[in-house]
């Protein structure tokens, strides 16, 4: 089954928890929420206190933490006790892959491992049976509204593949560019879990973007 995650990175700041209870009330159950430090990529986003935050308030969501840092020792302890429910971050930013993916499962978070559209797939095949989820970025990471990679549905196939290959239950996710076309060219190569950002909170009324999507997805 197909899992719609919205990014609340390009929902209105302003108006941000309206925005969450929107999408809410359209069906959705887990939001992305984008953490990026200024360093591993140049934009700055949000810190644990929003997380923490927003499993205040909405308690029944599911948090998807996608940490855009290079800074581990201290991201994941922080966001783990934020409250992320499931945490991934990159393979670009630590040479400790597996000992952050122990680090999660201790402590009973989820675990998901992001590669960069120009890093090969196949740097994933070690950690295939520690992690839950595999983020395939769609566009260069740091900034909403890019277009989708033309070579992400070849590299969403090899995912899959490899993941059949292993014999494990792991849920492939794209991020970037992604709107009710694209999401069905990644839905038919292989993924199951789509982070949206622009085309939810920024092209029309949330409920009916949402829906645009959901008639792609099922």
């Amino acid at each position: 089954m197909s899992i719609l995650a919205p990014s609340i990175l390009n929902a209105d700041n302003m108006n941000l928890g309206s925005d969450i209870q929107e999408a809410i009330d359209a069906g959705v159950k887990r939001f992305h929420i984008d953490i990026m430090d200024g360093h591993f990529v140049p934009n700055l986003s949000y810190g644990p206190e929003l997380v923490e935050n927003f499993k205040h308030d909405f308690p029944n969501m599911e948090a998807e933490i996608h940490l855009m840092s290079n800074n581990l020792e201290v991201t994941i302890p922080a966001f783990v006790e934020a409250g992320a429910d499931l945490l991934e971050f990159h393979y670009e930013a630590t040479d400790e892959v597996e000992k952050w993916l122990n680090y999660l499962k201790d402590h009973h978070v989820k675990a998901g491992l992001v590669i960069n559209p120009d890093t090969p797939v196949e740097v994933v095949k070690p950690y295939l049976g520690q992690i839950d989820q595999l983020l395939l970025m769609t566009v260069k990471p740091g900034f909403g509204g890019q277009r989708f990679r033309e070579d992400s549905s070849e590299r969403i196939t090899q995912a899959k593949k490899l993941i059949t290959d292993a014999g494990q239950d792991i849920k492939i996710e794209v991020d970037g560019g992604i709107d009710d076309k694209t999401a069905e060219i990644a839905k038919t190569s292989g993924a199951d879990v789509f982070v949206v950002g622009s085309f939810i909170f920024k092209k029309g009324p949330i409920a009916q973007q949402i829906l645009k999507l959901e008639n792609v997805l099922v």
